[in-house]
């Protein structure tokens, strides 16, 4: 297994495709997640913060981009969109072997068929975690940045604070990552697994729970908080909202705990992994 971690983080590590993965979703978090809004806050016209509650306008939403939003609005904006790249990274992990003809090769030969799974699946939540570093990083300084541009403070979370949000931050892509994984093995294609990966985040858990909610109430959102997509939400939502103070209290919890969203993910995982290694066993792959 050490040999094929090995093997498949040096096969990441040189692929372009992983590495213009991450460099996009980082230049989204700085041109997108905080340049941009940046702007938006400083220099919308008045009539913009129309709508919000009495003493609170668009500036009042810079809080976000300061450090000590650090966690909160880094899990908050990127549990979902970043996903979805951590999502490709699975997907081409696997799904690229199926599509180079090399599979054959790789399962055919020593190591185990298992113990090439878990070296693949070692490696690839090695780049997830570098995902979540770098995004974290960029997210230090970019706040750093603004906050000292607009002369606020520059502490950061506690130590403790930012653990647990990296960690929590690399469950939910690790999440991400192996279900593109499992369904690159599924179809044994990539093109079908990020479609697939991307409508049922994107159809059952974003529009159909939504549309249910608004009939089904309470009971549909008890069924929604057995589904992965709605842990992560879960997950990012109890490090608490990166809003003004004043709308705080308007912000609706979520409707399960942190211990409830990592031990449903975990469970997840597990099947997803188990469900990979099941078909990479019994599947014929020198026909």
């Amino acid at each position: 297994m050490l040999a094929a971690f090995s093997w498949e983080s040096y096969k990441l590590y040189k692929r372009p495709a992983v590495w213009v993965c991450i460099g996009l979703l980082l230049f989204l978090a700085i041109g997108l997640g905080y340049a941009t809004f940046y702007l938006v806050y400083t220099f919308a016209p008045a009539r913009s913060s129309t709508g919000l509650p009495p003493g609170v306008t668009l500036k009042d939403f810079k809080i976000a981009l300061y450090p000590i939003s650090l966690v909160k609005y880094t899990l908050g904006t990127w549990d979902t969109l970043g996903g979805v790249f951590a999502l490709i990274l699975g997907v081409l992990s696997q799904g690229s072997e199926y599509g180079w003809g090399t599979v054959k090769t790789l399962y055919t030969q020593r190591p185990g068929r298992v113990a090439l799974l878990l070296g693949k699946l070692a490696a690839l939540s090695l780049a997830v975690l570098v995902l979540v570093l770098g995004l974290f990083a960029v997210g230090a300084i970019s706040s750093y940045v603004v906050a000292s541009i607009d002369g606020k403070s520059t502490a950061y979370p506690d130590s403790i604070v930012l653990l647990k949000g990296l960690a929590s931050g690399w469950l939910i892509f690790e999440f991400w990552a192996i279900f593109g994984f499992a369904l690159a093995t599924l179809f044994r294609q990539s093109a079908m697994a990020i479609c697939l990966g991307l409508a049922y985040a994107i159809v059952i858990e974003g529009i159909i729970f939504s549309v249910a909610a608004n009939v089904g109430g309470d009971t549909v959102k008890q069924v929604e908080s057995w589904f992965p997509v709605a842990n992560t939400g879960y997950l990012s939502a109890s490090f608490g909202a990166a809003v003004p103070e004043a709308m705080a209290k308007t912000i609706a919890k979520p409707v399960a705990d942190a211990n409830h969203a990592v031990i449903v993910l975990l469970v997840y995982l597990t099947v997803f992994i188990a469900g990979s290694a099941v078909l990479v066993r019994a599947r014929d792959v020198t026909g």
